[in-house]
């Protein structure tokens, strides 16, 4: 998990993001907590972490016209992308 956040490099592309990628996996150790349900946790913080810098773009950094244009994008967003990414 620790890996791919820093493969990632929010921290570097995205300063303004909070970095929490622990207590979100601990988040999710709370719902899957027995070890045949590793893969689970790792995908679902990881989709967790994607949202929250998702939430720190729309509350910290964006102007309302580029929120607009951003908003536009994830609507037209294929999942199937989504899910390659977080692979």
């Amino acid at each position: 998990m620790f890996r791919w956040w820093k493969e990632v490099d929010f921290e570097r592309k995205l300063p303004f993001g909070r970095d929490r990628i622990v207590e979100l996996y601990f988040w999710t150790m709370a719902v899957y907590f027995e070890p045949h349900y590793s893969a689970a946790r790792i995908i679902v913080s990881k989709i967790i972490a994607v949202g929250t810098v998702m939430d720190d773009i729309y509350d910290a950094f964006g102007t309302f016209e580029e929120l607009e244009i951003f908003t536009e994008a994830i609507r037209r967003f294929e999942i199937i992308t989504f899910l390659l990414f977080l692979i």
